[in-house]
């Protein structure tokens, strides 16, 4: 029987390039094994954006301005988003906020929650848990700013929103499927309730409604994203979920935090989650494949 050489480069096995002689067969069946074998090697990346840096390793700095997009300018209050010359995120991850109340907000921004740091004793202070960095909505009420050679757009009072006209979302896009797994949030009490909604490839849905008082004042708690059941806050206040049915957790490509309460101050912290692999395997499969019906409609015809 003719036997036929194939060259495995280290494109595709991570290995030196080396020779297999065989039957069509044979090949093919080591093509789908180590295919196979490497899907099942190949680990979820675990992820965990802390607000200490975005995505690309860049440094974030109290009050700033946080959105992946250029943004129009606001003009009541008068904000430059136009001039804003640095935009963060967009590798692993885009971030940008939606306005729901009739008032509306000025976008994500970065609070420093340090204890002893620049907030501490400020305006903002029931947001000072000790978390470092998180993220909140800034409130329309301080829009000063200042244009930062090396962090862009400043706000130079971070302060979250508290009127129930004000309310909005932050918006995290991610760029490839991811399992979410956790976040912690912020100051929720007094009438502060929010709403999370993941949402699927398919545009499937699991929603997480927390009720006021789920942190209780001047805390935050973490709330676990990967279940359904009831989770009772370190306040007091519980957090529900439901879901679409068929809705996949493997397939998450968008986590959206809306604080709607009234007040509508919080802040949210440490984003988990596992970035699902799409292996390169996955070509090789597809490749081989196609070979083999290649090879079948050849021998039909032959």
């Amino acid at each position: 029987m003719a036997r036929r050489c194939i060259k495995l480069g280290p494109a595709a096995f991570g290995q030196p390039s080396q020779r297999f002689k065989g039957t069509r067969s044979m090949q093919l069946k080591f093509l789908l094994a180590t295919a196979a074998a490497a899907m099942l090697a190949s680990p979820a990346m675990a992820v965990t954006i802390d607000f200490s840096t975005d995505d690309g390793g860049n440094a974030l700095t109290d009050g700033q301005s946080i959105s992946t997009f250029a943004r129009p300018d606001n003009v009541g209050p008068a904000v430059p988003f136009s001039s804003d010359t640095v935009l963060e995120f967009g590798n692993v991850v885009n971030v940008s906020s939606s306005i729901i109340g009739s008032d509306g907000h000025l976008g994500a921004a970065v609070f420093d929650s340090s204890i002893g740091g620049p907030n501490d004793g400020g305006i903002d202070d029931d947001l000072v848990v000790d978390q470092g960095n998180i993220l909140i909505l800034q409130n329309d009420a301080s829009p000063a700013t200042t244009l930062d050679a090396t962090f862009g757009l400043v706000f130079d009072t971070p302060n979250d929103e508290r009127d129930f006209n004000d309310r909005g979302a932050i918006i995290f896009d991610f760029l490839s499927p991811v399992e979410l797994l956790s976040i912690d949030l912020v100051d929720i009490n007094g009438g502060n309730n929010v709403v999370l909604t993941l949402t699927d490839g398919g545009g499937l849905t699991r929603t997480y409604d927390v009720d006021s008082n789920f942190t209780g004042g001047k805390a935050v708690d973490t709330l676990d994203l990967t279940t359904l059941a009831a989770q009772l806050g370190i306040g007091g206040g519980s957090a529900t979920a439901s879901e679409d049915g068929g809705f996949d957790p493997l397939d998450a490509r968008q986590l959206s935090v809306a604080f709607l309460g009234g007040p509508t101050s919080g802040g949210l912290d440490n984003v988990s989650f596992n970035v699902v692999p799409v292996p390169p395997a996955l070509l090789l499969f597809g490749s081989a494949l196609l070979w083999m019906g290649g090879w079948r409609k050849l021998r039909g015809s032959a």
